[in-house]
């Protein structure tokens, strides 16, 4: 009994010494690397670095912190940040976003606040910390723009998780409920406010395989780039207007598309008229845009639906043979 007792109290005090030793790191290594990212020329600013939890987790907490990157011009700045990983796993990592955090550009700057921001990550810590999977959780979420605009989401969730048998390839999937547009936006689309002040569903499927693994140095370098884009589903419905899109592109390293995107659209004149309406296009182009697709729409059997194909050809989106501009381009800043 005295021998068992002696064991379980040297484990004790091995596993004590043990976390206390895991937590000077941790605390080290998260300094060491906000000092390389001031040594590299960005700005930081940090309060109260420290690190709890004993003895079942590491809990890493920040005060007021800053960070921006010369390179992109990017500020993100939060109140505080909490970061948890479970003693016995590591890789796993739980952050606990605040309420209220700041996204800056030298364009624009973007007030974000959230009732639930959550995100729990699968990490490989001899990979470079390499994502292998991600979920996040937002309630209550709030984006108020230096431009004047506001736009929110009542809940959504974001996973990301890595391909098996890939290095950088990763399943996504997005959706959202309740998401309210910007009121501008919403009142050049809909002026007579015939739709909810909400847009019910978005969903996004899809899986994008990157030129690199997502991992530290897409903070530190630069973000990696989309090289395929295969779209399960893009899907959008408010009030009696619905978009679904699929297909699968290749992007180059401008981030230009090539591929295929096929589209299903009801009510789709309704969405010319939202788009002259807003400025997006003339009405020479509303009423020219509304006579080919009128056409199309009309060869499916219903005039109000629309199936149809786009094609994109090096960044330029074609309609059949038809050019009809140049695409959107695929690049993270």
């Amino acid at each position: 009994m005295k021998r068992l007792l002696l064991g379980l109290a040297l484990a004790c005090a091995l596993a004590s010494v043990g976390w206390f030793g895991w937590a000077i790191v941790t605390e080290r290594a998260v300094s060491a690397w906000l000092d390389a990212r001031e040594a590299e020329g960005w700005v930081v600013t940090r309060e109260d670095l420290s690190v709890s939890g004993f003895p079942a987790e590491f809990v890493t907490g920040f005060g007021a912190l800053s960070l921006a990157d010369p390179a992109t011009g990017l500020v993100w700045s939060a109140p505080g940040l909490t970061l948890r990983q479970a003693a016995l796993a590591p890789g796993r990592v739980e952050a606990v976003w605040p309420e209220t955090q700041t996204l800056a550009s030298p364009f624009e700057r973007l007030e974000i606040t959230a009732a639930t921001l959550t995100s729990a990550l699968d990490l490989r810590p001899t990979a470079n910390f390499a994502l292998d999977a991600s979920e996040t959780r937002m309630e209550g979420i709030r984006i108020d723009s230096s431009l004047g605009w506001q736009a929110g989401l009542a809940a959504g969730h974001l996973d990301m998780i890595r391909l098996d048998g890939t290095e950088a390839g990763y399943a996504l999937l997005f959706e959202a409920t309740e998401v309210t547009p910007p009121e501008e936006i919403a009142r050049l689309l809909d002026p007579a406010g015939l739709l909810p002040g909400a847009i019910p569903v978005v969903r996004t499927q899809s899986t994008v395989t990157f030129d690199r693994p997502w991992d530290l140095s897409a903070i530190e370098e630069a973000r990696p780039q989309p090289l395929r884009i295969d779209l399960a589903e893009a899907r959008a419905e408010w009030g009696t207007l619905l978009l679904r899109m699929s297909g699968t592109l290749d992007v180059d390293a401008e981030g230009r598309g090539t591929g295929e995107i096929a589209i299903r659209a009801e009510n789709w004149p309704e969405m010319l008229a939202m788009a002259e309406r807003a400025g997006l296009i003339t009405e020479g182009a509303r009423r020219t845009a509304e006579g080919a697709l009128g056409f199309l729409a009309g060869l499916s059997g219903r005039r109000e639906d629309l199936d149809v194909t786009l094609r994109l050809n090096e960044g330029f989106v074609f309609l059949g043979p038809l050019p009809v501009g140049e695409g959107p381009r695929f690049r993270l800043r």
